[in-house]
């Protein structure tokens, strides 16, 4: 129904009505603030409903590229920084665990555990890496676990090892892992 249409009854009605001069304004007034409560236009609800996608799209971007110059840092040693890389594998199992040192900060570590083994991959494991462990962790769609954290700031010297522990099914693994050049 218009708006036209809604108020047609209340003027005939207000004209057959015997109201005095300050009912009639009081009523005006009434109909005139009814009438300035038009209905948002299409256009500019629409317009505006895209620009915050947009604003959305653009923060997700800001964000991906952020977390991955920060993998990229890890994996080619930013400028200032110092990183060890530390790789190893066994039957079922190949681990590549990066420590990264800023300068001021603590060390950062990034180890991904990636099943090689035959048939399926479990589907979740029991795993000690370096300074991080964890029970219960499911696998990726690329048969990986990436694991991230925070050190505690202790370097450790490239001369030394580290070992890595990989439980599933009743089944465990261990194997050492050695720094590259």
């Amino acid at each position: 129904m218009s708006q036209q249409n809604e108020f047609d009854p209340l003027f005939e009605e207000m004209k057959s009505a015997e109201l005095s001069d300050s009912a009639k304004r009081d009523s005006l007034a009434t109909i005139q603030r009814k009438l300035s409560h038009k209905r948002p236009h299409f256009i500019p609800a629409l317009a505006s409903g895209i620009a915050a996608v947009a604003v959305a799209v653009i923060v997700f971007l800001v964000f991906f590229a952020s977390n991955s110059s920060m993998f990229e840092n890890i994996s080619s040693g930013g400028a200032g920084e110092d990183q060890l890389v530390f790789t190893g594998s066994s039957e079922n199992w190949k681990v590549e665990y990066v420590v990264l040192y800023q300068e001021g900060e603590r060390e950062k570590d990034v180890a991904t555990v990636t099943y090689i083994g035959d048939g399926n991959p479990p589907e979740t494991i029991d795993y000690e890496v370096g300074s991080s462990s964890g029970t219960n962790n499911s696998l990726n769609e690329e048969n990986s676990l990436v694991i991230t954290s925070q050190g505690a700031g202790l370097k450790l010297h490239e001369s030394q090892e580290n070992e890595a522990v990989i439980k599933w099914d009743g089944k465990s693994e261990s194997f050492l892992l050695t720094r590259e050049e």
